[in-house]
Order: structure tokens, then C-alpha cells, then sequence
């Protein structure tokens, strides 16, 4: 901010001067704040009008605090969204390097449908960052070819056409369709023809192997479901298990029902229900008393097996849904844990109820992983503590595990091949630094080296992977 000019006979004018700038300058503070509370906390425009709360910011924090109209709140909102839209564009524009997008279509309670696409990417200081780039109300069918439309033109808006690595997206038919027309459309520059582009969310997969064996189980861990859904709907039955955890010594928790589409929800109702099985039980079986049917030991015993399998997908799920840290090179290791629990698990339970959980498990997981997507072995193998004798030693556990013929050595050469032509594709473009040159004046150059010479890859084609996927 510029100071007073201190010139005779000018002197209070020019203080005057700075005050109002200084006074515009915290209003201008106070509208961004304020706006980014309101969006943030998805808290209405009149929410500032208050009267409380303005009384609340005069006493407790600012005597001068004045309450901001909702329509001037709306519109400096409107003009920060524009302003930034604009500088992500720029920023895009002129970025030298790969990002890639992560999509989703669905349709909200209130009938309304919605696209969403992230974009991701590593900035000049080789931190991951992510940005939603679309958030749209999408009328039209949910298909593949109106999926597609929808990226490009995205992609478009912000100069990404000829900047995209790979596009994530859940399993749905419309989302492979639409992964194919984008292959197709002409404006989009894609890496290797895109045969890298198109990587299934591992979170929805996991999702789907737990209900494909839930479906076999839900009768018999019904009569848990039921008394949560009993808690939660009736009143006496709320008194009723307040009086229960205090004599049991708990403290009283609402225990959240299961939903299909909700990742991990049976882990959480069944981790949440054997911690509070006396008391659900017992109220269970008091109120069933004159039908005979009754929570028992068997009921708890399957619980807890199903409990300890979901553990396992609970926390590969929590490892793939980071996204400010790399995980695709996790992928490999973390499917090794969740069939090494499957396998054990079914060694030691023999009893029929679980072998259909797991056997379910099995035949959806194969339809997914019977081969990973090279992908998940090119990120192991950027890994310095896998790399390419690794990758083929985890793949030979795997397949041990999972019981399954599989041409390790073969899989591996190949993704080794799609390693070099990616790395031949890369320099084609870019220009090695020479020895001793500051990462800073090209953020790549710690690929000369690697180009050079494929046995050395290690530390340099895992920086490299980190900036592209």
C-alpha cells in the first residue's frame, strides 16, 4: 500500500486517504473471508445478515463488525469463483506437464443430475494438488457419449486436450463407453494412444466384491440390522437402550445402518455392533420373547469373521482414496493383503455361510484382478522399494494366493516394454538437463539420465511417475 505523501499543508488529507484505503482494503478481506466460510460450510447467503451473528462478531471478536447484505455477498462470491476459474485457466494453459482427471455422474435426493470432474497434478514444487474443474447439472441421459462430450468440452474450458494422462472413473457401462469415445475424438492428445488413459476406481471394485458377498449373508446378519433399525426409529426403544449402555458401562452411540453404495458401511454398523452386543442382544431377544427368534452366539460369531475380512478392504479402501500423496504403487500390495485375508480366512472357517462369502468375493474380485492393469505394476515398479524384481516376486504371491495360473515373467517384461515406450515418448518432447543444472529450471530434468540408460531407473522414474499419475 502506498504511504502518505508527507508534503506541507497535505499531511491530514493524505492520512484521511489511507484510512479509507485501509478500511476498503478489510472490507475487500472480510467479503473473501466470509464468502469462503459461507461456501465452505454450504451455508445460505443470508446467513451473514444475522442479526445474532452480527451481534456475536461485535462483542466476542470485532466492535466494529457489520453485518454484509446477502446480495453483495453473492456477488463478491460469484466474482472470487470467476476470478480464480480465470487463473486456473491461465495456469493450465501454460503448465508443461500431464494431469489427470478423476469424473463421476449421480443423481441427488431430490431428483437432480450432477457431472463432477477433479483434476490432478503436480505443481512446480512437486506438491500434488487437485482442483474440481466441472460441476454441472447434466439433463441429458447419463451415457457413454454425452459422458465423453461432457470431459471434452471441460477439458476444453481449461486447455487440457492435449494434457491428460488418465481419467479415473467408477465401473459403471456408461463410464467404459465413454473412456472408448474418448480414444476416439481427435482433439484429445493422449499418452501411448491411451492405452494408459482409462484406471477403475480400486475403491468402487472393493465395494463391489464386499455386496457380491454380502448378498449371501444378509438374512442371517439381518436380526442385527434389525434392532439398530429398531433403535433408530422408536422412541421407547431409544429409552430402552439408554437404560441398557448404562448398565452395561457404555456410553450411549448411534449405530448408522448399512448402505449398498456407501463404501465400507457394514464394516462400520458391524464394528460399531460388537462392541455393544449385550446390549443389543438383550434388547433384541426381550422384545422377540413370544415368536422364539433370537440374537445367539453363532449370530456374533459370523459378525466377527465378516468384521475382520471387511477390516481389510476398509483399509486398502482409506490407502486409495488419499489424494494428496501417491498410492497407485500401493495397488499391487494392498489386493495381496485383502486375498491373503480371504485365503486364511477360509482355511480356517470351513463352515458353509463364509465359504459363500468368499467364494462370491472371489469370482467378482477375478473379474477385475485376475489380471492387474499395467498401470498398478508400472507405479510398483517406479518404486524403489519394489521395482522390477520386486513386482515380479509380489505377482508370484499373489497368483499363489489366489489360486490362478498366471504368466508372471511375461506380464512383467511387457509392462517394462510400456515403461520404455512411455519413457521414449516423454523425451521426445522434453530436453534433458545437462549434469548440475537446477531442478528448478526445468522440472523434469532429472529424466536425461534416465533416458539414457533404462537399467538405472529407479529415483528417476519415480519422480517421474509422481508427476503423472
Amino acid at each position: 500500500m502506498m504511504e502518505p505523501v508527507l508534503c506541507p499543508g497535505t499531511l491530514e488529507v493524505n492520512m484521511d486517504w489511507d484510512r479509507k484505503a485501509r478500511r476498503g482494503a478489510a472490507v475487500a478481506d472480510k467479503l473473501n473471508y466470509t464468502g469462503r466460510f459461507i461456501i465452505a460450510d454450504e451455508l445460505p447467503y443470508s446467513f451473514d445478515e444475522s442479526v445474532n451473528y452480527e451481534y456475536f462478531n461485535r462483542v466476542a471478536l470485532q466492535p466494529q463488525y457489520r453485518k454484509v447484505p446477502r446480495n453483495t455477498l453473492k456477488r463478491r462470491t460469484q466474482q472470487s469463483y470467476y476470478a480464480y476459474r480465470g487463473y486456473l485457466m491461465e495456469m493450465f494453459r501454460t503448465y508443461d506437464g500431464r494431469v489427470s482427471l478423476t469424473s463421476d455422474t449421480w443423481t441427488s435426493t431430490y431428483g437432480e443430475p450432477f457431472v463432477c470432474v477433479t483434476a490432478h497434478w503436480i505443481d512446480n514444487d512437486w506438491l500434488l494438488q487437485k482442483r474440481i474443474i466441472c460441476f454441472e447439472a447434466m439433463e441429458e441421459a447419463h451415457n457413454g457419449f454425452n459422458i465423453k462430450s461432457r470431459i471434452v468440452s471441460c477439458c476444453k474450458n481449461f486447455h487440457l486436450v492435449d494434457k491428460i494422462f488418465s481419467i479415473s472413473l467408477d465401473n459403471a457401462t456408461a463410464n467404459t463407453s465413454a473412456m472408448q469415445f474418448l480414444k476416439e475424438d481427435p482433439s484429445i492428445k493422449l499418452v501411448l494412444d491411451g492405452s494408459l488413459m482409462h484406471v477403475r476406481c480400486c475403491a468402487h471394485i472393493l465395494n463391489l466384491c464386499v455386496q457380491d458377498g454380502l448378498d449371501e449373508l444378509r438374512t442371517l446378519l439381518e436380526p442385527i440390522r434389525n434392532v439398530i433399525r429398531w433403535i433408530r426409529a422408536a422412541r421407547s426403544a431409544k429409552r430402552i437402550y439408554k437404560q441398557k449402555c448404562e448398565e452395561y458401562g457404555l456410553r450411549k452411540k448411534v449405530i448408522a445402518l448399512d448402505t449398498p453404495t456407501r463404501w465400507n458401511s457394514t464394516y462400520k454398523l458391524l464394528h460399531d455392533a460388537i462392541a455393544y452386543r449385550d446390549v443389543l442382544t438383550d434388547m433384541y431377544n426381550e422384545s422377540r420373547a413370544t415368536d422364539g427368534q433370537f440374537i445367539t452366539n453363532d449370530h456374533w460369531s459370523l459378525a466377527k469373521i465378516v468384521h475382520d475380512v471387511l477390516e481389510t478392504f476398509d483399509n486398502a479402501t482409506h490407502i486409495f482414496s488419499y489424494v494428496y500423496e501417491p498410492n497407485i504403487h500401493t495397488v499391487i500390495l494392498e489386493c495381496i493383503k485383502i486375498i491373503c485375508t480371504i485365503k486364511q480366512t477360509s482355511l480356517a472357517n470351513p463352515g458353509v455361510a463364509v465359504k459363500r462369502l468368499l467364494d462370491n468375493m472371489k469370482v467378482k474380485w477375478c473379474a477385475y484382478f485376475a489380471e492387474f492393469p499395467p498401470i498398478y505394476a508400472i507405479a510398483a515398479i517406479l518404486d524403489p522399494g519394489v521395482k522390477l524384481e520386486g513386482l515380479t516376486n509380489l505377482l508370484t504371491f499373489y497368483y499363489q494366493q489366489l489360486d490362478v495360473q498366471f504368466d508372471v515373467p511375461y506380464y512383467v517384461n511387457n509392462c517394462k516394454r510400456i515403461l520404455e515406450r512411455l519413457c521414449e515418448e516423454y523425451g521426445a518432447v522434453i530436453q534433458p538437463q545437462p549434469v548440475g543444472s537446477s531442478m528448478g529450471a526445468s522440472r523434469f530434468g532429472i529424466l536425461g539420465p534416465v533416458l539414457k540408460n533404462h537399467d538405472q531407473m529407479g529415483q528417476g522414474h519415480h519422480h517421474h511417475h509422481h508427476h503423472q499419475i
